[in-house]
């Protein structure tokens, strides 16, 4: 069955109006094929087929025998596919989708509720709903309304929140507590944003993230059982708000396993935890790009039980080299009892936009194992214990630049060196340097023998 451009602006008018909107040069033909409930409208202009871009489920209600014998005032399910480069705008697709409340705090089951959404619904929560939701559905949005909650009390599934290989999931204004496990799992592929959550008082993580893509924004991930955030086996995670990950039984955030986590305009605090505030590991990398949007980004760790930020056998890195000397990205560790700890890790910013300042640690940044950096500008190491620790450290370099200049000062021992470490020191200030005969030091610093 095939109809002219006249014929489909009639049956947009006769219909819920398909969402596409066309620019026209010239006269188009749209074929409509299908057996049953399903339909398929694609469209060919001047003998040329255009490539498919994206698809969106919709309702549609046949009003006019014109197009479909037999089939007027039926409702069926459509599968439109919408193309090419005279396609302006996909409209929105939400004319078709549903916002449905989902009134917890009058009896009804939000896991019913999501059982029948269809992809593009969203559920707008209200009250406590005391259970546990699993998620496989794609494009679905939750969103809680008026201080809403989902309560796992007494409930023995894996998380209050499985997220299961479902794309485009949206979970937003809400209390995610007292799990039997997670707070929220999200696993295989799964796919979303993760923003304006509290998720707290699990028995184990707050958030966990396996195998998949998020977006986290103003995320509160506290006093659960053994971390706040656990993100690992090649999941990227792209951090757009604040996040806070403190006071819980273990790391505050563990990026692990070959894991990216990009800093885009976000500022984590991670003070408080058992464990350390920030941990990297394995292959992993914790980056802040040269964006506009990413400038401002950092972390703060303070008064963890063991590191501030650790990088082990992964990489922390700042760049931006139009933002040279900035100082803007500030990664801040107090009163741990290692501030930076880099076992066979690094820390890449040649730029200068970030500052490293550590004080009230034990050891305000410690380099073992090959762990190497690059650091131009902004290292401020003062008031702790030891304030520079190199102990079969690769390469280290670090440097001073005027608008962001590096010091290693008021420390009981500024810098202390061992083991074949090597370092570069550039026009950095530091009062006192000790090293041991295998190590190999350069720069504005000189190595004495004793303090």
């Amino acid at each position: 069955m095939v109809c002219n451009l006249l014929s489909y602006s009639r049956f947009q008018r006769n219909s819920i109006q398909i969402p596409v909107i066309w620019q026209a040069k010239s006269t188009q033909n749209i074929e409509a094929t299908g057996t049953g409930a399903i339909l398929v409208f694609s469209y060919k202009e001047e003998q040329k087929d255009i490539v498919m871009k994206k698809t969106v489920r919709v309702k549609i209600a046949l009003l006019s025998a014109f197009l479909v014998a037999g089939l007027s005032l039926a409702q069926l399910n459509a599968q439109v596919t919408q193309t090419g480069e005279n396609v302006v705008q996909t409209a929105a697709s939400r004319f078709f989708y549903k916002v449905k409340k989902v009134r917890c705090d009058h009896g009804a089951s939000l896991s019913r509720y999501i059982r029948r959404a269809r992809p593009g619904d969203t559920l707008k929560i209200y009250g406590n709903c005391n259970e546990t939701i699993v998620v496989v559905k794609n494009n679905l949005r939750l969103t809680g309304e008026d201080g809403a909650s989902i309560d796992g009390s007494g409930i023995s599934s894996e998380a209050v929140i499985l997220i299961e290989s479902a794309k485009d999931v949206i979970i937003e204004n809400l209390m995610i507590i007292n799990g039997n496990d997670q707070g929220i799992l999200a696993t295989r592929g799964a796919s979303g944003i993760l923003s304006h959550l509290v998720v707290k008082d699990n028995a184990t993580v707050g958030i966990s993230i396996d195998r998949s893509q998020f977006e986290l924004s103003n995320i509160e991930a506290s006093s659960n059982g053994t971390g706040g955030l656990d993100i690992f086996s090649m999941s990227t995670v792209v951090a757009t708000g604040p996040i806070d990950a403190s006071d819980n039984r273990g790391d505050g955030i563990s990026i692990n396993g070959k894991t990216f986590f990009e800093l885009r305009g976000s500022n984590i605090v991670t003070n408080g935890n058992a464990g350390s505030g920030l941990s990297v590991i394995n292959d992993s990398r914790l980056q802040v790009f040269s964006f506009p949007e990413a400038q401002g980004s950092g972390v703060t760790a303070s008064n963890n039980g063991f590191a501030g930020i650790g990088i082990l056998g992964s990489e922390l890195g700042a760049v931006g080299s139009q933002f040279f000397g900035s100082g803007a990205n500030i990664f801040s560790v107090n009163n741990n009892v290692i501030g930076f700890f880099m076992p066979a890790g690094a820390i890449l910013s040649p730029h200068a936009t970030a500052q490293f300042q550590a004080s009230g640690n034990q050891i305000g940044m410690l380099f073992e194992d090959g762990g190497k950096a690059l650091i131009v500008g902004g290292v401020n190491l003062s008031e702790n214990g030891l304030g520079l620790q190199a102990d079969g450290a690769n390469t280290i370099n670090i440097v001073s630049v005027p608008p962001n200049p590096s010091q290693v000062v008021n420390n009981d021992l500024d810098v202390n060196t061992a083991f074949g470490s090597r370092l570069t020191f550039t026009d950095v200030e530091s009062e006192s340097l000790v090293c041991d005969s295998t190590v190999l030091v350069r720069g504005t610093l000189t190595c004495p023998t004793s303090p």
